[in-house]
């Protein structure tokens, strides 16, 4: 495969830092740094970091807000030839001393908003040789990152290429120990190159992101995109309902990209007269609310694009740009945007073929930029990298056009009666009726379901929504089959969540028996529990 002279991350940002010089790319609240000032900044940190004895292939975890000193620290040790692992800041010590044990992290940096978890990181994780503070000047148990860029120098040379690891981005977890995703430069580079292509990203685009760069999301396509483009990236520290319109105002920011959570966030928040009145052409976003995708565009004034990709899998599938979203699809395979890059995605049965148009399957994904494997885990690589093709574990459909549906994980599937029901589908219907703010549902076994499941409903409930259940359970009887309707509903303030804005449905009715849990209605028995 042919390849641009371009190699690595660190080519990259010193090729932008030549080409662009003073143009801007970088704003974080009042603060703007040119392609130039982010080149030396990047330079001296990795100097620093190179002097106190960090170099190639050692992990430098990163638990840092988002901020421009995440990106320059980030891109420092990629400049060495290390491996960065962020963390994800809502875990606690525990779950972030698994990940820095299991990455065999030789250094942390971490920021103010986690020094609760420092104690116990420091007596649970002793293969952590340096311990770094940002913005923490004055803490005694961590060194001053700050303090490494102020002693000159600069760092040494490291020939680095493509296939070269750059990052290990830790899963959720949702089903066991969370897995080090494994992805290189070329990683990186190809998914860069190929989402600025599939958005139209162009030199004088500014793209504002709220998404945490701690995740896949923000790192591959925000950043790095808009870093490939010769843009102008815009960097919110956390996502705010109120405040997301007016920066795009403040900043004139004329592309955002979301999480389909955040879309959902948005749509579902009181209209406005001025919804309309901003500098935005084009949301990157998983969808909007289902039903309602041009709903969304019409009251924002915006183009929606949709997104479906995974953490193995960056360089996955958008709608293109200059046609219509198709509500409920997320798209078509992403255009690469390297020389010889080809991206493929196919709908399979369980013996690995290819389904017709409309039937239902599991989504598999195959390009050169799906990660490398899961770190230190053989067994768990081997199981999802069949014949070079990724197998997400996504149930999905295709179209007659080639349009792909995501319906769902395919372990989110409920049995009950010898039907597999899709979670997805359920709270589709759930979340497109006016008296609920958001739903999710899982399967749950009572004695009486024999061995078998009922499906449970957890919904949170729009102002002004009655108490009963009546008119929710015949707008679900209208839309789906009986044996599909939640036999369990309870209402709840608000539903689990990781930093994401996913649900976590783990923590949906926990306990031995939650179908028992007070105020949850029973469909069949027309009884609440007390």
């Amino acid at each position: 495969m042919s390849a641009p002279a371009v190699q690595s991350v660190p080519e990259l940002v010193a090729a932008r830092a030549a080409e662009l010089g003073d143009r801007t790319y970088l704003v974080f609240q009042d603060q703007s740094y040119s392609f130039a000032q982010v080149h030396r900044q990047v330079e001296a940190l990795a100097a620093g970091l190179a002097e106190l004895g960090l170099g190639r292939g050692d992990r430098v975890a990163l638990l840092v807000r988002n901020s421009p000193e995440f990106v320059f620290i980030w891109w420092a040790v990629l400049r060495l030839g290390a491996v960065m692992v962020p963390v994800n800041l809502r875990l606690t010590a525990r779950e972030a001393a698994y990940i820095l044990g299991h990455s065999q992290a030789k250094a942390l940096v971490m920021g103010e908003q986690s020094l609760e978890l420092l104690p116990e990181l420091r007596r649970a994780c002793p293969g952590v040789s340096f311990w770094l503070g940002v913005g923490l000047e004055d803490h005694g148990q961590l060194l001053p990152l700050e303090a490494l860029c102020t002693r000159g120098g600069s760092p040494p040379e490291v020939s680095l290429g493509l296939e070269d690891q750059a990052v290990i981005l830790y899963t959720s977890g949702t089903t066991g120990f969370p897995k080090g995703v494994v992805h290189t430069h070329g990683s990186y580079l190809m998914t860069a190159a190929s989402f600025a292509r599939t958005c139209g990203l162009k030199a004088s685009d500014r793209l504002l992101t709220a998404n945490p760069l701690f995740h896949v999301n923000a790192q591959f396509y925000s950043c790095l995109g808009t870093l490939w483009a010769g843009a102008t990236f815009i960097l919110a520290e956390r996502f705010s309902a109120s405040r997301m319109w007016d920066w795009t105002r403040r900043y004139q920011a004329n592309k955002v990209v979301m999480l389909l959570a955040i879309t959902t966030i948005l749509y579902n928040r009181p209209p406005r007269p001025d919804d309309a009145d901003n500098p935005v052409e084009l949301v990157v976003a998983g969808g909007a609310p289902k039903g309602h995708y041009h709903d969304f565009e019409r009251r924002f004034g915006v183009k929606l694009q949709t997104l479906y990709s995974l953490t193995e899998a960056p360089l996955a599938v958008m709608s293109p740009l200059e046609e219509p979203c198709v509500d409920g699809a997320v798209g078509l395979p992403m255009r690469p945007g390297w020389p010889g890059l080809e991206n493929h995605v196919r709908v399979v049965d369980d013996q690995g073929r290819d389904l017709p148009p409309g039937q239902t399957g599991q989504i598999v994904i195959k390009n050169p930029a799906v990660m490398r494997g899961y770190y230190r885990d053989p067994q768990a690589t081997a199981q999802v990298l069949k014949g070079g093709w990724l197998h997400t574990g996504d149930l999905g459909r295709m179209d007659r056009r080639g349009w792909l549906y995501f319906l769902g994980r395919a372990k989110d599937v409920i049995r009950k009666k010898g039907e597999n029901i899709s979670a997805a589908e359920v709270e589709g219907v759930l979340n497109d009726a006016a008296e609920v703010v958001e739903a999710a549902v899982k399967g749950v076994s009572p004695p009486d379901a024999a061995g078998e499941e009922e499906i449970m409903a957890f919904v949170v409930r729009a102002p002004g929504a009655g108490p009963g259940w009546e008119d929710l359970i015949a707008h679900c009887e209208e839309r789906l089959a009986d044996f599909k309707v939640p036999r369990f509903w309870l209402a709840v303030e608000e539903l689990p969540k990781n930093a994401m804005n996913r649900v976590v449905k783990a923590e949906l009715g926990r306990g031995e028996r939650p179908w028992q849990a007070p105020g949850t209605y029973d469909r069949l028995k027309g009884v609440t529990a007390s």
